[in-house]
């Protein structure tokens, strides 16, 4: 055996470790990302919910032609109304002004500041009452709304503190004409726009505590797959040092007895066997610890739900979630890894039959789509790797145009440039061609994991067996119009079918 074999295991034991590194960060990464976006989501809401309060108040108020309150230090008569009875007496001598909607947002605005800490400000670029002139944010959101911008959000300091920032076009009633006609206004007119700035203290500080639950639970589980990467390596290491006391005595009694060697070839197609079976027993060894932290974060929730918060809960969750993610990546990896090295058998293989068997196996979760098979001629290749090749390509047209109304998948075959190309094609989502060069990738995806499950290795296992048929695999495809996959197969060209 080569002395680089060590080094070798020692090499794929980085890259796994780098692997893990960057799959466990990338997902805690996604995961804040997540997190980041629903805390600007709830502020907005809360945003828009004042909006929607103080548009209701106003509108109110308007369709009332405002409302006549006594006059006191908070609330005088206001200058800049020039309406007819401004101030009236009561017939018991009480002073009364006219409060015009305007007037009464702001001073609502004012208790609303000074009680939840929600600011709020109703404004225009065309002012009566100086004290509504905007700040240099709404004067520029005003004029975005004279060019139809509805609604305008934005991160910003007030006082040194981050708030979110949200404006809303607010339009001319029929009621606002009564203090508002001398400037022109018509009704559906833009008067102004209504902001609220919501503080983000709160939500950053229940931000941090998700963080703080979600990066303790990636490095657990980091920890845990940097342990199984260290238990596959040092077994790794024995079965390789036992290889190398094999090819060390097949070397020693070479030219010994034809019985010796074939003695020692005997034991060494042994070895091979129990690496085969070694990959197995790997496989258990990288899901075992998952299986345990999935049932102790099931216990925790179960046994401790009274003690543990929402967040906590939602965090727990996630981490089974993530372990259960992470098993069905072990187990693609060893298909992908079979793949490349199982020897092939030449056989005859009838591609019509073994696509309408996929076909029956895989419509009973699809009852909705119409499948149209063509007939395809026959191949010549290993009829279990082609398997492969018709159960990914049909069971992804199945998944990814199984929210049409009517999901049609066609499978048939053409004849181009000499070659017999073989296709599937569906009517589904579709994807952007821009980046048709990560679709072979191993995990590679172009749909968020949630609108369409599954781990990303699928087409990754088609290219290489296609490959190892001496063919070749693409794909067309456009955004909301389906895909096309072909695929060429041409065996003879390889000569003999080894492994």
């Amino acid at each position: 055996m080569s002395s680089t074999e060590p080094t070798s295991i020692s090499a794929y034991t980085l890259l796994a470790c780098a692997a893990l590194t960057l799959f466990v960060g990338g997902s805690a990464y996604w995961n804040y990302r997540q997190e980041h976006g629903k805390t600007l989501d709830l502020a907005r809401q809360e945003a828009l919910d004042n909006i929607g309060k103080d548009l209701s108040f106003r509108r109110w108020g308007s369709s009332h032609g405002g409302v006549y309150v006594p006059i006191d230090e908070q609330t005088p008569p206001n200058p800049y109304l020039k309406v007819p009875d401004r101030e009236v007496t009561t017939t018991s001598g009480k002073q009364l002004t006219l409060m015009n909607p305007a007037y009464m947002v702001r001073q609502l605005h004012e208790q609303q500041g000074r009680t939840i800490g929600v600011r709020a400000h109703l404004t225009s670029l065309k002012l009566m009452n100086p004290h509504n002139a905007p700040d240099a944010w709404e004067e520029e959101v005003l004029r975005e709304f004279d060019h139809g911008v509805k609604e305008v959000s934005a991160v910003l300091p007030i006082d040194g503190k981050p708030y979110l920032r949200v404006m809303q076009a607010v339009k001319v009633e029929q009621g606002c004409l009564k203090c508002h006609d001398v400037m022109g206004y018509k009704v559906g007119d833009v008067r102004g726009g209504l902001s609220a700035s919501v503080p983000l203290e709160p939500y950053i500080a229940r931000e941090r505590e998700v963080e703080r639950i979600l990066f303790s639970s990636h490095g657990a589980l980091w920890l845990l797959g940097l342990l199984a990467i260290g238990v596959f390596r040092n077994r790794a290491l024995l079965r390789q040092e036992e290889r190398e006391k094999v090819a060390a005595e097949i070397v020693r009694l070479n030219e010994s007895l034809e019985q010796r060697v074939r003695q020692r070839t005997a034991e060494l197609e042994q070895v091979n066997k129990e690496l085969e079976s070694f990959s197995y027993s790997v496989s258990h060894d990288l899901r075992a610890p998952l299986r345990a932290l999935n049932g102790y974060a099931r216990i925790i929730r179960e046994d401790e739900a009274e003690t543990l918060s929402p967040t906590g809960k939602e965090m727990l969750s996630r981490i089974w979630i993530n372990a259960d993610r992470m098993g069905a990546l072990i187990d693609d990896i060893l298909q992908f890894s079979r793949v490349g090295r199982s020897e092939m058998r030449r056989e005859t293989v009838d591609m019509g039959a073994l696509a309408r068997a996929v076909t029956e196996e895989l419509r009973g979760d699809y009852p909705a789509a119409q499948v149209r098979i063509a007939a395809l001629p026959s191949a010549v290749g290993d009829a279990a790797m082609l398997r492969q090749v018709w159960a990914n390509l049909i069971g992804n047209a199945l998944k990814f145009s199984a929210k049409r109304e009517q999901p049609v998948i066609e499978i048939g075959c053409e004849q181009a440039g000499g070659e017999t190309v073989y296709y599937v094609r569906d009517n589904g989502a579709g994807f952007d061609m821009a980046y048709a060069g990560h679709l072979f990738g191993v995990f590679q995806r172009l749909h968020p994991s949630g609108d369409y499950p599954g781990t990303g290795a699928g087409l990754a296992i088609v290219k290489r067996v296609v490959e190892r048929h001496g063919g070749r695999v693409w794909a067309e495809a456009a955004v909301g119009t389906g895909a096309t996959f072909r695929f060429t197969l041409d065996l003879d060209g390889l000569g003999d079918a080894k492994a």
